[in-house]
């Protein structure tokens, strides 16, 4: 039983240390951790904001938002929750760089958001 609560509080602390760090206070925090991210994602995509929805994805994937795309994906995105869409979170490292595997509560696989300058910056665009 011991050896139970040991293993499990390893693996506790040691998954915290993959965390990001706390943002600098003052600093415009929405794309600061994973589950903020979408959710802030989610709120320019409900107001239909393409030009500010372009900003919290990668480079490669900004081109590919456009206003036309936001448009007809809005009815879909204000019928799910934030926790639906966001059920688990499994950090990792790409290239060097700090990634964040989101899944859904149906157990689909949603984006990966690459840390980008402090900023959660999503790969994919999971709203199509």
């Amino acid at each position: 039983m011991l050896r139970r609560q040991f293993l499990f509080l390893s693996a506790f602390v040691g998954g915290l240390s993959l965390l990001p760090s706390t943002p600098v206070r003052g600093e415009n925090t929405p794309l600061a951790d994973p589950k903020s991210s979408i959710a802030h994602q989610l709120k320019l995509l409900q107001a239909g904001d393409a030009d500010q929805l372009k900003a919290c994805f990668t480079p490669r994937q900004q081109p590919k938002i456009t206003q036309e795309l936001v448009a007809s994906s809005q009815q879909t995105a204000t019928q799910m929750p934030i926790d639906d869409l966001v059920h688990t979170i499994q950090m990792g490292e790409f290239e060097g760089k700090k990634t964040a595997k989101i899944t859904m509560k149906n157990g689909r696989t949603l984006t990966t958001l690459i840390l980008t300058d402090g900023k959660w910056l999503a790969d994919t665009i999971w709203f199509k």
